[in-house]
């Protein structure tokens, strides 16, 4: 019976209890404003790069030719085997050898890469279900 008692669900019963003191405390630390400030420095630009970049490359797989494209893009499509597990330490060593290991921009650049070979099999398929008449039209301008 004393499970029962107390709990996140006690205050359903007992609203007036709430208050933001903790959420005050909380964002009164340096260290928790730091943690969401190196967040949004590092999820924005990913985000940004890693849709520009797999549309982008997606669409060029998908729609235009060039020499090597299929041997291309099953390279792509061969990289989403490879355990991430095997990745880290040669990237620490680079981004060692290049400065960039402990830094913001290393974060992204590392989210960025790996994540690449899913984001442009999807969008490779995606944009090659497109029909060919609708991206026509919309090169050439409605018809009036």
């Amino acid at each position: 019976m004393d499970n029962a008692a107390s709990g996140w669900w006690t205050a359903l019963s007992k609203p007036g209890q709430l208050s933001v003191e903790n959420y005050t405390a909380l964002l009164e630390d340096s260290g928790i404003t730091q943690a969401f400030s190196n967040t949004a420095m590092i999820s924005v630009p990913t985000t940004v790069l890693f849709v520009l970049i797999a549309a982008l490359v997606g669409y060029g797989f998908a729609w235009m030719e060039f020499p090597g494209r299929d041997w291309t893009f099953l390279l792509v499509v061969g990289m989403l085997v490879v355990p991430i597990q095997i990745g880290p330490l040669p990237v620490a060593k680079t981004f060692g050898t290049l400065g960039l290991f402990d830094t913001i921009p290393g974060v992204v650049l590392f989210h960025v890469t790996y994540g690449l070979p899913f984001a442009i099999f999807l969008l490779r398929n995606y944009f090659a279900e497109i029909p060919r008449e609708m991206l026509e039209a919309a090169r050439n301008g409605r018809p009036r």
